[in-house]
Order: C-alpha cells, then structure tokens, then sequence
C-alpha cells in the first residue's frame, strides 16, 4: 500500500528547479543581461527536456500571475457557500 506522504514530497527534479530560476531571473530586467539570455538560449538547446521544464514553468509563471492575492478580494462581496 502506498504512503499518503509520498505525494506531498515529490522527488527533486533538478531541470525543473533550473526550468523556474530561469522564468523568474528572467523576469528580473534589471538582472537579466545579455549575457544571461545566452546561458538561457544554450541551456534551452542542449537537452529537449530543458525547453519543456521552461515552456511548462512559463505557463504557471503566466497563471499565477492572473491570480489575484488574497488581500485583493474583497471578503464582502463574496457570496456565502452556504446560502
């Protein structure tokens, strides 16, 4: 039978953590050289599976980004779930 706590801690996976440090330095403009798009551009070729981690932490970059913080909604107007 499996551990229920298998799922809360997955695996490390060291191109998906390289993957997200890429979109969120990236996003960083100010630090973002030139120099640091081409690391980018050779990190992205040498390897398929370098290009899908990015494409896969650009997507959530994106979505959580339309997500609004908490202290954004207005408690008030949102409806009661029990009524």
């Amino acid at each position: 039978m499996p551990n229920m706590n298998d799922t809360a801690h997955p695996a490390p996976d060291p191109i998906w953590d390289l993957a997200w440090s890429w979109v969120m330095r990236q996003h960083e403009r100010d630090t973002f050289t030139d120099s640091a798009e081409a690391q980018l551009k050779q990190w992205l070729a040498a390897d398929p599976a370098h290009r899908l981690a990015y494409d896969r932490a650009g997507r959530l970059w994106l979505a959580a980004g339309l997500v609004p913080p908490v202290n954004d909604i207005d408690i008030r107007e949102t409806p009661d779930p029990q009524d």
